[in-house]
């Protein structure tokens, strides 16, 4: 058979502490905190608990602080790594480019007419490559290459 102890708490309105401690055990989310029992358990633990770690280690809470601090910079690394990739990226997928040669033969015109009903080609169109530049032709004034941040 299981052992229940009940204990009373008293609360005096006119102490901020005791009435912040009503507010908190009166108007708690129910989907979160099953009961009050469970809070002043939960809260009673908490307390105890640390009050024990930094009787044994006077450091505990610097050591916390220390550690949140360590997680918010590591945190926040991520995400400039992270936000800083693409650049890095097309950097340097723009340095291998510039390790191959360039084709500096012109690329050779053939005609491509369209063909008829009866599966037969046209004549007079326009070569397919008609208006095309060739690898020595290359303009790139149009280009805007800010996006690598150099």
């Amino acid at each position: 058979m299981s052992k229940v102890l009940t204990t009373c708490f008293r609360f005096n309105m006119d102490n901020p502490e005791h009435a912040k401690a009503w507010d908190y055990l009166h108007n708690y989310d129910k989907d979160k905190i099953k009961s009050t029992n469970v809070a002043a358990i939960t809260a009673v633990n908490d307390y105890f608990d640390r009050m024990g770690k930094l009787s044994d280690d006077p450091y505990f809470e610097t050591r916390q602080r220390e550690e949140r601090f360590v997680e918010q910079i590591v945190s926040e690394v991520g995400k400039a790594f992270i936000a800083e990739m693409p650049k890095f990226l097309a950097s340097l997928m723009l340095s291998l480019n510039t390790g191959y040669p360039v084709q500096t033969t012109p690329i050779r015109a053939f005609s491509v007419r369209p063909m008829d009903g009866r599966g037969y080609a046209e004549d007079g169109n326009p070569s397919a490559t008609e208006g095309l530049k060739t690898s020595d032709e290359d303009d790139y004034s149009g280009i805007d290459f800010d996006f690598i941040g150099g």
